[in-house]
């Protein structure tokens, strides 16, 4: 169950914030396995003067993905160069530009579904990949 969280400080079109947040599920997707139901997401512009990057890089984003804890460090750095890469490609910007800030939490302390704990749901994936 991914949680997206997009900042940029470039006003893109309508078109290209949906392609990178569909970029960013397709790399979920193959990676982690989650479903078609799972992404949620959001997608922040900030303005120049409210947004100051690493180095003061003109081309920055920043994807912030809240998940359920249990991937391996392998998962992770595929999850990493695989989204990197793909983003950096379709805003030409470089990989290092791009920073992903993965937030893991323990399934017992997401309520979903009218209050189940999410360790109480088969959600038709494994989260230990």
């Amino acid at each position: 169950m991914p949680i997206v969280r997009i900042e940029d400080p470039i006003n893109r079109s309508t078109a290209t914030r949906r392609e990178v947040i569909e970029t960013t599920y397709r790399c979920l997707k193959r990676v982690f396995g989650v479903s078609d139901e799972e992404l949620q997401a959001r997608y922040e512009h900030y303005r120049k003067e409210d947004f100051r990057a690493p180095g003061d890089k003109p081309e920055y984003l920043q994807v912030n993905i809240t998940v359920f804890k249990g991937r391996t460090l392998e998962t992770k750095r595929k999850l990493y160069k695989e989204l990197s890469n793909a983003l950096a490609e379709m805003l030409a910007i470089a990989p290092s530009s791009v920073l992903i800030l993965l937030d893991e939490h323990d399934a017992e302390n997401w309520g979903m579904q009218g209050g189940i704990p999410a360790s109480e749901i088969d959600f038709g994936y494994a989260v230990n990949v």
